[in-house]
């Protein structure tokens, strides 16, 4: 296995889009890679436990699953 991987890489490892790791990142659910070459992220070992972890866990944000139908008057 690699040392380290590339954005696309670990979105493929957890099985979501390269955009979802993206903005798990900005929002701070997922810790900043400090490594980069030409200004781009490289992930460790370290960085995509951390990123298989947040996205193996469901989210409770969002809509709700469940949503009750609207009642007709």
């Amino acid at each position: 296995m690699p040392n380290h991987y590339s954005l696309k890489q670990v979105a493929e490892v957890c099985g979501v889009k390269a955009h979802r790791i993206s903005y798990a990142i900005s929002n701070g659910f997922i810790a900043e890679p400090i490594e980069r070459i030409t200004n781009r992220r490289l992930f460790t070992e370290a960085d995509l436990r951390s990123a298989k972890l947040y996205f193996a866990t469901n989210s409770k944000l969002g809509r709700p699953a469940n949503k009750e139908p609207k009642k007709d008057d």
